[in-house]
């Protein structure tokens, strides 16, 4: 038998060991490969190359075959993107997001194919989280609840995880932050604001802080499920009416504050990249709950989700939370 694996580079400071997950899919070391004569080489810059070979841990989806040649194995392509996007569910990272078809042999890995979407980019938020401080415990729950979701085309599942994979390659604050929304949008069958304010602030908890702490200095910026979701979706309304982006209060500069009063940006934030990290952690949360908390039956029975909603929103009005027309008027 022969191995055969489909491997996603992790950024250095990802994870500190290996694991191995269920269903085949494990964050291991790869070594040795043989770049010389791999696939990929033809397809990538020499840095890039470089890069690849500096990685040590690698989020790979394997399986052994009896024969390997032509398309044996491509399957693992698809088992490794869901559990790439498993990651950003949990933790979102960002990540180079291309995927290494390899072979093992007496001599080492042989690169024998390769798959290259675009590029996961980070946000500021995202890019001072730590993978492994947010629970990888939870890994086999998302990953089964993704592939669940892909294979039976459950769209108010899919959608969602679509989103949220082209909001972090689109490379634009707005749009992002657009595609975000719209997952969420999706996700908890809103389609106006004041649904949308009611079940995602009852479902998430009003007062919860949206951010995880950051793995630097261990400051948590004090943001709240409530402070956002107003301006957040009236940026999403804007955008997709093709209006300008008023400057109060999306092009002001906004300064990250934690739970303690530090400043935790040191560069110049702006209002909008609030909400793009606003909307990629509370999808990412959103979906998480889903997966983990026994939710996937009820999200995809529209009637049992209806009645969750109600729930939600009745949550979100105990909780003091604000009329939609008074919030607009920020």
């Amino acid at each position: 038998m022969h191995e055969v694996l489909v491997a996603t580079p992790l950024k250095y400071s990802a994870v500190s060991r290996s694991y191995e997950f269920a269903n085949g899919i494990s964050i291991r070391e790869i070594s040795p490969i043989r770049w010389n004569d791999s696939i990929v080489k033809g397809f990538i810059s020499e840095r890039e190359r470089e890069d690849l070979a500096n990685t040590r841990y690698w989020l790979c989806a394997a399986k052994q075959y009896e024969h390997v040649f032509g398309d044996v194995g491509d399957e693992l392509y698809d088992a490794a993107h869901y559990a790439a996007m498993a990651l950003q569910i949990i933790c979102p990272t960002g990540a180079k997001h291309i995927f290494l078809k390899f072979q093992e042999t007496s001599e080492g890995w042989d690169n024998i194919g390769s798959y290259h979407p675009k590029e996961l980019c980070s946000t500021l938020l995202g890019r001072i989280t730590h993978l492994e401080h947010q629970g990888l415990g939870d890994f086999d729950a998302v990953y089964a609840g993704i592939r669940r979701a892909f294979a039976a085309k459950l769209v108010r599942l899919q959608n969602p995880i679509l989103l949220l994979e082209h909001g972090m390659q689109i490379g634009n604050v707005n749009l992002g932050s657009l595609m975000f929304v719209m997952a969420l949008d999706m996700l908890f069958m809103a389609g106006e604001i004041s649904p949308f304010m009611q079940r995602l602030g009852g479902f998430l908890g009003l007062d919860s802080l949206i951010f995880p702490p950051d793995s630097l200095m261990n400051y948590r910026p004090k943001t709240t499920v409530r402070e956002v979701l107003s301006d957040l979706y009236n940026l999403r309304n804007i955008i997709a009416h093709g209006q300008e982006i008023p400057k109060q209060p999306y092009r002001e500069k906004h300064d990250l504050i934690s739970t303690g009063g530090q400043r935790i940006n040191h560069d110049d934030y702006y209002y909008a990249e609030l909400m793009l990290d606003s909307g990629l952690f509370m999808l990412t949360t959103a979906l998480r709950k889903v997966f983990t908390e026994g939710l996937f039956a009820d999200v995809t029975d529209p009637e049992k989700w209806r009645r969750k909603m109600r729930i939600y929103q009745h949550r979100y009005k105990k909780a003091g939370g604000p009329d939609a027309a008074k919030s607009r008027g920020r």
